[in-house]
C-alpha cells in the first residue's frame, strides 16, 4: 500500500536549528530512486534495533537487496542472528563517520568509497551530531530513514512519532520501490 499522505517536516528537536539548508522531507520513492542510482550505498544501523524487531527485518530485507550494512555495537547481534552478514560490526556510528570523513576511506570491503549512507535505528540526538559533520565535511549524500526528520541529512523522513504504522509502511515502501 502506497502511503498518499505524509505529514509536513518538523524538526523532532526544536533546539536543533543550527542549519544553514535543512534535509528534504522525502517520500519513500523518492529515497528509493536515490539508492538506486548509487555506485555504493551502505545502510548504518543501530541500537534501536535492539528494541524494534520491525526494524531489524528492514535491515534484513536491505541486505537481501545487496545493500552492505554497517552494523554498530548491539545492533550486530540482532542482524548476525537473522543470517545477515555486516560488513562490519565493531565500531560505533562516531567510529564509522570518522571514515566516511576520511578522503583515503576505500569503504569496509576495499572496493571504493561510498557515495550514499543511509541511517536506521538511533538516537536522534547522536545521528545529528554525526549528519552535521558528514553535512558540512563530506561529499557522501546522507539519507535518514528515521522515524524523526533529521534537518542535517540530505534527505529525511519527516517526523512520524506520532504515527509508528505509517513509518513503517514508508520503510517498506522504498524497499518495494528499491526493487
Amino acid at each position: 500500500m502506497a502511503v498518499e499522505h505524509f505529514p509536513t517536516a518538523r524538526r523532532y528537536s526544536v533546539a536543533d536549528i543550527q542549519v544553514s539548508r535543512e534535509a528534504v522531507a522525502a517520500k519513500p520513492k523518492v529515497i528509493a530512486n536515490i539508492i538506486k542510482k548509487a555506485k555504493r550505498p551502505l545502510l548504518i544501523t543501530g541500537g534501536q534495533l535492539l528494541k524494534d524487531e520491525k526494524l531489524v527485518e528492514i535491515a534484513r530485507k536491505f541486505a537481501e537487496k545487496g545493500i552492505q550494512i554497517a552494523a554498530t555495537a548491539g545492533s550486530s547481534k540482532v542482524l548476525i542472528e537473522k543470517g545477515v552478514k555486516p560488513v562490519c560490526k565493531t565500531y560505533t556510528l562516531h567510529q564509522i563517520t570518522q571514515f566516511l570523513l576520511d578522503d583515503e576511506f576505500k569503504g569496509f570491503d576495499g572496493k571504493g568509497k561510498y557515495d550514499v549512507v543511509i541511517f536506521l535505528g538511533f538516537i536522534p540526538y547522536y545521528l545529528s551530531r554525526m549528519l552535521s559533520a558528514l553535512k558540512h565535511f563530506s561529499d557522501v549524500t546522507t539519507i535518514a530513514i528515521e522515524e524523526f526528520y533529521h534537518p542535517h541529512a540530505n534527505f529525511s523522513f519527516t517526523n512520524l512519532t506520532k504515527d509508528k504504522e505509517m513509518y513503517y509502511s514508508m520503510l517498506e515502501e522504498v524497499l518495494k520501490e528499491y526493487g
